[in-house]
């Protein structure tokens, strides 16, 4: 027995994998958590913004303001909540911005599909996104200075390009009339929260490697225990992980396994070769191998006591 074996045959994999479960379940809770409560407002505003859609199709307008409200007031970042009629008329806005006066027209800047611009606000510029996107871009979102830096590259051309604001907006659309609500929004990053990500992401993929490892452990410690290669055995967990398990399991049911030193054997074996004990039980009147079932010895025929 080398040194690693010696130091796994001490080890309790029942007791070890106990303990993982439960690291990792505290882990995950307490990961889940922090990031819930860092990312609090966020998500809350996505949950909203993901009920504007039906309130829009109910043609219910009290309703409609009362979710267009509850959206706004959900984050900081949003600078309005715009519905429009077929005519692009601004019918309600949430935080009465510059933006809620009569009609809002909005045209491609240039050849960009992605950007738009109103003739009546000439130093603003909107950068459409939609609604999937705008959701996880509205929740994760790191540095709105990006988009900043993606519009000089498209926009270089444009001198005036510097003094702009840019605003991301997403353009809900009722699937019963030409109704639709524009979501202004200026998304900053949340304090701490892509670390908390970060730290998070860096648990799970270090709770998945020491689950790798202990199965890779425990198949060579197995193997070890009943002399079957234990280095194949720990190369084929760390490479398969659970698909190797069940190859080994089946294998193993597939031997003979001698109850005084636990070494495998051939099930054709009549003693271990590795302590000379019998395996099974023996015919009495030809010395074949029989089963604890058998009633006649498959060998000679003879009667089984």
């Amino acid at each position: 027995m080398n040194k690693l074996e010696n130091i796994l045959s001490k080890w309790n994999f029942k007791k070890i994998a106990v303990i993982y479960v439960i690291a990792a379940l505290v882990a995950g809770i307490c990961c889940v958590t922090a990031v819930g409560i860092i990312y609090g407002e966020r998500l809350s505003f996505a949950i909203n913004y993901s009920r504007l859609d039906n309130a829009l199709e109910h043609n219910d307008y009290q309703e409609l303001c009362t979710a267009v409200d509850k959206t706004a007031l959900a984050t900081d970042d949003v600078i309005d909540i715009l519905v429009l009629n077929s005519d692009n008329k601004v019918t309600y806005s949430s935080k009465n911005s510059e933006f809620a006066s009569d009609y809002l027209q909005l045209a491609k800047v240039g050849d960009e599909k992605k950007y738009l611009a109103s003739e009546k606000y000439p130093d603003t510029v909107f950068k459409y996104v939609k609604n999937d996107e705008f959701m996880l871009s509205s929740i994760l979102n790191k540095d709105f200075s990006q988009i900043r830096s993606d519009y000089d590259d498209d926009s270089f051309y444009d001198s005036s390009v510097s003094s702009k604001t840019i605003y991301m907006l997403s353009c809900i659309n009722s699937e019963k009339n030409d109704d639709k609500i524009y979501v202004i929004s200026n998304p900053t990053s949340v304090p701490g929260g892509m670390t908390a990500i970060k730290i998070s992401a860096a648990l799970a993929m270090f709770f998945f490697c020491v689950y790798w490892v202990l199965v890779a452990l425990w198949l060579y410690s197995d193997a070890a225990k009943l002399k079957l290669s234990p280095l194949y055995w720990g190369l084929i967990g760390l490479l398969t992980n659970l698909a190797g398990v069940i190859v080994y399991k089946i294998y193993k049911h597939s031997i003979t396994v001698c109850t005084s030193c636990g070494a495998a054997q051939n099930n054709e074996n009549l003693y271990c070769s590795y302590c000379g004990s019998q395996l099974g039980e023996h015919c009495d009147n030809c010395g074949g191998k029989i089963n604890s079932k058998d009633c006649f010895c498959c060998h000679c025929g003879h009667k089984v006591k």
